[in-house]
């Protein structure tokens, strides 16, 4: 038999494809979906590397002021007592007449106030003039025991022979003096013995297990004396003092052109660049005026009268990334302290950061 019907044909609408208009909608669609792709990627990425220069800034502006923090408080230590009765100094007077080791004259702390123009009131010391510093940015001198190091202990009672020195042949003998407890008292060292009475400052070479205090009236560092000019006794302390020097000033390279830096200077050691990033630096200081070691006002440097009243440090930093980031420009007026610091107007990520140190030494304990 044979079917009434004819061989099947499929319709020309059923073989027909997507016409134009359907392709263009499609390609449009896949267009909005790989932009909506692409945005929210980029937007990912901007938010991650905002995120990043922004936690670098915060690192930065941490960084910078614990150091400072840690120098600050420990300014002026004197041993287990605020207030020495015998306070001596073996020190020829060209050691101390210079900035890095005037431990008797010189207050713990000590500043200079910038006025913006490249003055600095008081004046700048010599030392810190070499330095060339920020000309917007003060300067910060701390004077104190070295924070890395762990104390000597005089062995013996001291001798009463001809001037007093520590032993019978002018040694300071200590227990081990290498690294084990922290400390290697090599060439250069100006040292402070301290007890609950006294403190006294010299120069020392090491020998042995033995710090030689050698006369050199000329030299710098050197002693005039072979004497501490008090009997100390034994479990008398014996630690390594040092000034250091805090200003802001150009980073080294490679770093990116205007950018500065927190540096620092110990002693007659070269300088260290810390952190880079921080641009200014304003420091007001807590002056007692009632005598009560309790705050009464704060004060830039150049109106303090009187150092031995400073109880206290008050730093505020002006921190930015080291790098460009963004199209945005940074319009923002910034305060630190008393100051105002206009709009950068560049690209750098930037935030404030402030905080208040006493001195241990010299503010009331409650």
């Amino acid at each position: 038999m044979h079917s009434s019907r004819g061989p099947m044909r499929l319709s020309k609408l059923s073989m027909a494809g997507f016409s134009l208009v359907e392709l263009m909608v499609a390609m449009a669609l896949s267009l909005l979906l790989l932009a909506g792709v692409v945005a929210i990627f980029s937007s990912s990425r901007v938010a991650y590397e905002s995120t990043d220069q922004l936690s670098r800034v915060q690192e930065t502006g941490r960084f910078a002021l614990d150091q400072l923090s840690r120098h600050i408080r420990s300014a002026g230590f004197s041993g287990c007592s605020r207030q020495p009765t015998a306070i001596a100094s073996a020190l020829n007077a060209d050691t101390t007449a210079t900035l890095e080791y005037a431990f008797m004259d010189s207050p713990p702390v000590l500043g200079y106030d910038s006025s913006g123009s490249g003055s600095w009131s008081p004046a700048l010391h010599p030392t810190i003039q070499g330095l060339s510093p920020a000309e917007d940015s003060d300067v910060l001198v701390v004077r104190g025991a070295r924070l890395d190091v762990v104390p000597m202990q005089v062995t013996q009672d001291m001798v009463g022979d001809d001037g007093i020195t520590l032993d019978a042949t002018g040694a300071l003998l200590v227990k081990s003096a290498g690294s084990a407890n922290g400390i290697q008292p090599g060439a250069g060292n100006v040292l402070m013995a301290y007890s609950c009475e006294a403190v006294s400052f010299f120069f020392a070479n090491a020998s042995g297990n033995q710090l030689i205090r050698p006369i050199g009236e000329n030299t710098i560092p050197g002693n005039v004396t072979n004497s501490t000019s008090y009997p100390f006794l034994k479990a008398a302390e014996v630690v390594p003092v040092e000034t250091v020097i805090y200003y802001v000033d150009q980073a080294s390279a490679p770093a990116p052109e205007g950018m500065n830096s927190l540096w620092r200077k110990v002693g007659e050691t070269n300088p260290e660049e810390l952190v880079q990033g921080v641009e200014r630096m304003q420091i007001e200081y807590g002056v007692d005026m009632q005598g009560d070691r309790v705050v009464d006002e704060y004060r830039p440097a150049g109106t303090v009268a009187n150092w031995d009243r400073v109880v206290s440090v008050r730093i505020a930093m002006l921190v930015s990334s080291v790098q460009e980031y963004g199209n945005d420009r940074d319009e923002r007026t910034y305060q630190l302290l008393d100051t105002e610091v206009p709009p950068p107007r560049d690209r750098r990520l930037r935030d404030v950061f402030t905080t208040t140190v006493g001195i241990r030494n010299r503010v009331r304990i409650e």
